[in-house]
This record gives C-alpha cells, structure tokens and sequence, in this order.
C-alpha cells in the first residue's frame, strides 16, 4: 500500500489527486495538505474582472468533493519537509498546521511515500513598489477577491468614463519573470470589449 501526499489544491494538486484516486486501487491512499477551502479555476478570473463572471461560478468547496472521492483532504499548510524523517520517524513527512476549525494552529507529522509539492506561486506584490492591489489605484486579477475587486474598479471607471472623465488604463505585470503574463495580455483584450460595450 502507498501514500501519497499531494501539498496544494489548485490546477495541478487538484488534477494530480483526482487523477490518481481514479487510476490507484483504493488499497492506496491520496492525502491532499492545502490551506484552501476552495478550489478556484483560475484563468477565469480574467472574466470575473470585467463583470462576465461571478467568483461563485468559478469556486467550488473542496471538503464534499474530496468526501464523495475518496480523498483524504486536511486544511492545513505544509511548514516544514523531512525527507529523509527523524530519529522518531523513518518514513519521510512533512509538517502541516491547520489553518481552521478546532484543529487551528495544531501541528501534525504526514508521512508518506510520494510527495507532490503542488502549491503554485507565492504572489509577491510588495516586490515592485506601488503595485499592492487596493493601493494607487491598482488591481489584480490573479485571485478571485482581486478579480472581483478589479471588476469594481473598472464598472466605477467606465461610469465616471459615460459622464465625459477621460481616462488612462495600464495593464501589465509586476517582473519579466512573472508567470501570469499571459492573463495580462487577455486581460488587455477583455478591458477593451468592455470599454466598447459601454460605448466609451
């Protein structure tokens, strides 16, 4: 019998445990460690920020789901990895906190036999100065709370745009390395749309 770990539940940790709960005999087990209680499909959030979505649409609780697959799912984040265990464990394992419920705060040894380390980019907006969301007028896309928020944003600036205000949109990101450049560039097009809908 194997277990398998799979730390985060966004694309790839979600896709990994569904995956194998379905291709594994049940004699095996899929643990999925993520802080998340929802799984979100992020590249709609281009849609949620020009008011074509509702977050809710694209948010599902992972708790039910995980249930009914047979997953074992624990809300918690991964603090630390033992790869090769400890003088009390030999299995290797990695440490994870919980992060809600009557478990918050506590700690608990997971081991495991594979490990996917899933658990995607740390956004980092204080890297490039005046680029935080919610300050100087800037938004972001890349979580649907920032997506709701840059659809605000803009559905206020188109208003004020009908009433004779001109205005000015920049659409980027923060460092060349980013990896959600491609969403910038979709984002472009989506603003653009919404401008003409409107008539501005």
């Amino acid at each position: 019998m194997a277990k398998i770990v799979i730390l985060g539940a966004g694309i790839s940790g979600h896709v990994a445990a569904t995956h194998l709960r379905r291709k594994l005999p049940k004699k095996h087990e899929v643990i999925v460690v993520s802080p998340n209680s929802n799984y979100q499909w992020i590249p709609s959030n281009i849609w949620v920020g020009v008011g074509r979505m509702k977050s809710k649409k694209i948010l599902f609780p992972l708790a039910p789901l995980y249930k009914k697959k047979g997953i074992n799912y624990k809300q918690a984040k991964a603090v630390t990895f033992h790869p090769e265990g400890d003088k009390k464990e030999q299995k290797p394992y990695v440490v994870a906190e919980y992060v809600t419920g009557e478990k918050k705060g506590q700690q608990e040894k997971v081991t495991y036999d594979y490990l996917i380390n899933a658990t995607g980019p740390k956004l980092n907006f204080e890297a490039t100065e005046g680029l935080i969301p919610g300050e100087n007028k800037t938004y972001s896309v890349c979580t649907y709370t920032h997506a709701n928020h840059a659809w605000e944003g803009l559905s206020s600036l188109i208003e004020s745009m009908k009433k004779g205000k001109k205005a000015k949109i920049l659409i980027g990101t923060g460092h060349a390395k980013s990896t959600c450049q491609g969403a910038a560039f979709e984002y472009i097009l989506n603003v653009e749309k919404e401008l003409k809908r409107h008539k501005v």
